[in-house]
């Protein structure tokens, strides 16, 4: 099989191209663009794109270089006069080896772009949540030291050794055989790769490069260790293992529903249909409670390796179901802390729009028109309508238009859930005044839509006023009625897609590009400047099984070929009206060069 695409050069394939894919007059759509290349920031851990420490979070594309690491650069084709300019005030220009590049904070701080590349979006979410969210801010550029060139380099070779053994180390512990051996073939061509990264790495010398290899070499080895002794059992007892081991985790889940109350009880058991879709479990009501068929290997047919691909396939859904069982099963159940409405945190929803409708009153500008309007987006989580613009003139490129994830809830640090039926139990009044406002935001943005792509009118900025002192009202009382801490995080929501309906796994590598995402009110292309952790914060993780997609939304598919999407959210995202759907393309290029699209869709269940 031709494997064109490696992972040293995944990172330098991928060119994003800001082209005017929303249909409007654009100076970036203009012709003399040239393609310029931006280092990124990438802080870890990923939870620091919310709560930063200066102590515990490091941006680990700080010393990067597109040779080194190419996965912490993209590339924008900007008009050239605008790369010129930029080129004279820049901090962040760089060149080495006949490369040159811009840190991406140049873009931050060069205004004319700031409209067309959605800076507002990633401000204004802040300014909003400035109580809730500790960014890393935008500080400036800092040149990197040999030093720490050589740091992250070498921090960046072990974390890429860790991402990719650990799911072989997983496929030993769980029995997972024909995945591992696939696995097994990516991580010695990885290992292999990092070797001639480290012989081509001009700041060590000889001896600093035997001293990486050799440290590597260690810690491949004892991550590959469980492996090496499953390989040595027959594959008759490894099977038997696997099966044994599955029938063990369905009793398990099977367990936590049952202790589940009813509703959640169907919830759950509705849920588990999609385990049917594998193996036939039938997870259903019966005389004992909850009952299932227990997995058996098939007879008279191979184990390997086509019903162990389903198994593999079926796990990964068993494990999502059973971390919604399990967090399910601590909730809040009516003994609520309530608190007085003085001693809640409260974003000023209204307030802040208000303050962009009193902007743009003392400047009418299209700039202001246009914070105004994504004001209202970020805070009633209302749709951007370029956004839905972009997304269905992606969809008329995508080979599939509706691939629907697979949904879950996680428990987040051990809080309880505030489910929603709870949540909006204790006040039926504030769920009526959410609701209204909702509905409120999304005819404001109707009504923004229509001035910003036609022209001013003073009845339609009449109407927009009057609607605005209406959320005004509205969250004005919402506050003295509010006793319950609705926007502090209580939870980790998962989707699992399948990228493809293959009855084997995949063994080539493809390039997985994500060319759209909206989420909250706010959506993000690659052309932004912002990546998409700045502009979602609350975003813990983009992944295959074998690696992640973050910082700039582009990776190689794992065997399973599936991607996960991990996002922190509070009852407030959780429960509201405006925001039930997430929406993502993602472009796909296998060896051949050849792409399809897929339009990749999850229904929120608001549970």
């Amino acid at each position: 099989m031709i494997r064109a695409i490696s992972n040293k050069h995944a990172g330098l394939c991928v060119a994003f191209l800001l082209v005017n894919t929303c249909g409007t007059a654009s100076a970036l759509a203009s012709s003399g663009n040239c393609p310029t290349k931006f280092q990124v920031r990438h802080f870890q851990p990923q939870i620091c794109y919310s709560e930063y420490n200066l102590s515990s979070c490091s941006d680990v594309c700080a010393a990067a270089t597109p040779t080194t690491q190419p996965a912490c650069f993209k590339e924008l084709s900007l008009p050239c006069g605008v790369v010129a300019d930029m080129r004279q005030t820049a901090q962040g220009y760089q060149q080495e080896g006949g490369q040159t590049w811009f840190h991406v904070t140049d873009l931050l701080s060069y205004t004319p772009l700031h409209t067309q590349l959605n800076v507002f979006q990633a401000s204004l979410h802040y300014e909003l949540y400035q109580d809730y969210i500790n960014s890393p801010g935008n500080f400036g550029f800092t040149p990197a030291s040999d030093e720490l060139r050589k740091q992250n380099f070498r921090l960046d070779l072990l974390g890429r050794l860790e991402r990719e053994s650990t799911a072989l180390r997983y496929a030993a512990v769980y029995r997972r055989y024909s995945l591992g051996v696939e696995l097994e073939d990516r991580l010695n061509e990885t290992f292999a790769q990092m070797m001639s990264d480290i012989d081509q790495f001009s700041h060590f010398n000889a001896a600093e490069k035997q001293d990486l290899k050799d440290e590597l070499s260690n810690n491949l080895s004892s991550q590959v260790r469980l492996w090496e002794l499953l390989k040595r059992y027959s594959l008759e007892t490894i099977a038997n293992s696997r099966v044994r081991h599955l029938n063990r985790r369905m009793t398990t889940y099977v367990s936590l529903v049952q202790n589940l109350p009813t509703d959640l009880q169907d919830i759950m058991i509705n849920k588990s249909a999609v385990l049917d879709e594998y193996i036939n479990t039938a997870v259903a009501r019966c005389a004992q409670g909850v009952c299932f068929n227990e997995i058996t290997a098939p007879q008279g047919t191979p184990f390997y390796p086509n019903f162990d691909h389903r198994l593999s396939y079926f796990e990964q859904s068993l494990v999502a179901l059973a971390n919604e069982a399990s967090a399910l099963s601590y909730v809040y159940d009516g003994d609520y802390q309530l608190v007085p409405p003085q001693q809640l945190r409260f974003p000023d929803l209204a307030g802040f729009v208000s303050n962009k409708l009193s902007d743009y009153r003392a400047e009418r500008t299209d700039v202001n028109l246009e914070r105004l309007a994504t004001a209202i987006n970020v805070a009633y989580l209302a749709k951007n309508s370029s956004g839905q613009q972009t997304l269905a003139n992606l969809s008329q490129m995508a080979d599939v238009t509706n691939n629907q994830g697979l949904v879950t809830l996680e428990t987040l640090a051990g809080k309880p859930i505030l489910l929603c039926k709870e949540f909006n139990k204790i006040s039926p009044e504030m769920t009526r005044i959410q609701n209204e406002s909702f509905e409120l935001a999304i005819e404001a943005n109707r009504l923004l839509d229509i001035m910003l792509n036609l022209d001013y009118s003073e009845e339609l900025m009449l109407q927009i006023e009057e609607i605005i002192l209406k959320l005004e009202t509205l969250a004005m009382r919402s506050q003295a009625i509010a006793n319950v801490r609705q926007f502090d995080e209580d939870r980790i929501l998962t989707i699992n897609w399948q990228l493809f309906d293959l009855p084997e796994m995949n063994s080539d590598e493809l390039l997985i590009e994500v060319e759209y995402f909206d989420y909250n009110g706010m959506f993000w292309l690659p052309r932004m400047s912002s990546n998409l952790s700045e502009l979602f914060p609350s975003i813990d993780g983009l992944s295959t099984s074998t690696n992640s997609l973050l910082p700039n939304a582009v990776g190689i598919n794992s065997p399973l070929n599936n991607l996960q999407l991990k996002i922190r959210q509070s009852a407030f995202h959780g429960c509201s009206e405006n925001n039930q759907q997430i929406n993502m393309v993602v472009k796909i290029t296998d060896g051949q060069g050849i792409v399809s699209r897929q339009v990749l869709t999850a229904t929120l269940e608001q549970i």
